[in-house]
């Protein structure tokens, strides 16, 4: 994708990451460090969760997609920083296997007032697995800059 500024964004504007598929080690490794909940660190307790096995955290579903949005380069050169996100929501679990992409929609956008090299988009990001399945929605707000002037 090609690096774009707060001024190239419409609302209604749709972008797609590439995918990425995740491993059983991969969400063993995270859960271990990060989210020791049994579901996600020991196999056969997954197994008689009520997921019927192993799960990814949904931290860990934040992170990668995150990390699919930005290794799209579609705001390197523009962004500012993030002001949040909004309505997190996990509609099915990542598992071993999944291979998972985001999909993007910019919802809104207001230039700033009080500074106007820069403006914030709305975007509502879908992690979908191979299926199509939403896995997890949320909305993020982009702080980007502003198109710079072309050189006289």
């Amino acid at each position: 994708m090609s690096e774009l500024y707060f001024d190239d964004f419409k609302i209604g504007d749709r972008f797609e990451t590439d995918g990425l598929t995740v491993t059983e080690q991969a969400i063993l490794d995270f859960g271990r460090r990060y989210d020791q909940q049994p579901y996600h660190i020991n196999l056969e307790a997954a197994e008689h969760s009520m997921f019927g096995g192993l799960i990814g955290s949904g931290i860990q579903t934040i992170l990668l997609s995150f990390g699919l949005f930005f290794g799209s380069n579609l705001i390197q050169a523009s962004s500012i920083a993030s002001p949040g996100m909004d309505e997190i929501r996990f509609h099915g679990p990542l598992k071993p296997g999944d291979t998972i992409r985001v999909n993007l929609e910019v919802t809104d956008s207001k230039a700033s007032r009080s500074k106007p090299d820069r403006g914030v988009i709305w975007m509502r990001h879908d992690t979908v697995n191979q299926h199509d399945d939403i896995i997890m929605s949320m909305t993020v707000m982009h702080m980007l800059k502003r198109r710079p002037d072309p050189a006289p």
